[in-house]
């Protein structure tokens, strides 16, 4: 090998090495940028402009894609997200496609993830429909759509047509007609929606993925059990003229068997105003709430 080529490769490794540590710094000075602004006004991190002009990142544009998701993946590794972890996760995916629109799981799992966030359903559905987008023939975007749409922005109609739709790809499982059915004609029913859950928890292949199916199955627990609690207060207040005074005198007024188990971990509360919450979850899911 040449001088001049010795030159030029050293020259190059340093370059790299050079913009890892910048770019490195970068990821940390940005974090707290992130948590203060949505995709359209995330300025302050070299790694989100670069991305929106990816010519700019000289060839690395698969290393950078890299750092921004393997910041995503710590962001979402945490047991309990604050919202702000949420808007930082959904600017990190976007950087993420940026700078490589073929790298395929950051839509699925990050779409996934957001959803878990009430506040950041639409963000979700937005990642995943970039995704199907690029691939659409990949049945599992239209899938992932539909499921977005029915438990976290609350649209089992719009979800069983994704849904469909899944069903209609190449490849696609043969049950996902009758999910598609099921969500049309049964979209408000807690025990439907379970039912729906427990079959793509079953069928599904990634380990990631089907734990944030299961949690969701979790929360649809929890609000069948609200549902039961509440329409007990309801028949105690009509038989006796009084309002409970805890969940215990539902039980002994026979109005149920016994107080279900809340399936984080927690307790079920009675509300003064005569309404039961769960003190693991922070918000009812929106499919279930009355039109």
């Amino acid at each position: 090998m040449s001088a001049w080529a010795t030159t030029a490769r050293g020259i190059s490794v340093l370059s790299l090495f050079l913009l890892s540590v910048l770019l490195s710094r970068q990821i940390e000075l940005g974090r707290s940028s992130f948590g203060k602004a949505r995709e359209g006004n995330g300025a302050g991190s070299l790694l989100v402009e670069v991305s929106r002009r990816p010519a700019f990142a000289l060839g690395f544009r698969n290393f950078l894609a890299d750092l921004v998701w393997l910041e995503a993946v710590q962001v979402s590794g945490n047991a309990r997200m604050p919202p702000e972890d949420f808007d930082r996760l959904f600017i990190l995916l976007n950087t993420v496609a940026n700078y490589d629109p073929r790298f395929e799981i950051p839509y699925l799992l990050g779409g996934l993830i957001l959803g878990e966030s009430p506040a950041h359903g639409r963000e979700a559905l937005s990642i995943l429909e970039r995704g199907r987008d690029r691939y659409p023939d990949h049945w599992r975007f239209h899938y992932y759509i539909g499921f977005t749409q029915y438990f976290s922005l609350g649209n089992p109609v719009a979800g069983g047509r994704a849904m469909m739709e899944a069903a209609r790809q190449p490849g696609s499982p043969a049950y996902l007609a009758g999910l598609a059915t099921r969500m049309l004609s049964e979209g408000r029913n807690p025990a439907a929606a379970l039912a729906l859950l427990t079959t793509m928890e079953r069928e599904e292949t990634d380990d990631v993925r089907r734990d944030v199916l299961r949690r969701r199955i979790r929360d649809v627990i929890v609000e069948r059990d609200i549902q039961l609690l509440e329409r007990a207060v309801v028949a105690y207040r009509t038989s006796t003229g009084a309002a409970p005074g805890s969940l215990g005198d539902l039980v002994r007024a026979g109005m149920i068997a016994g107080i279900p188990s809340e399936p984080n971990g927690g307790a079920y509360h009675l509300l003064p105003d005569g309404t039961v919450r769960s003190d693991r979850v922070r918000e009812r899911l929106k499919v279930f709430q009355k039109k």
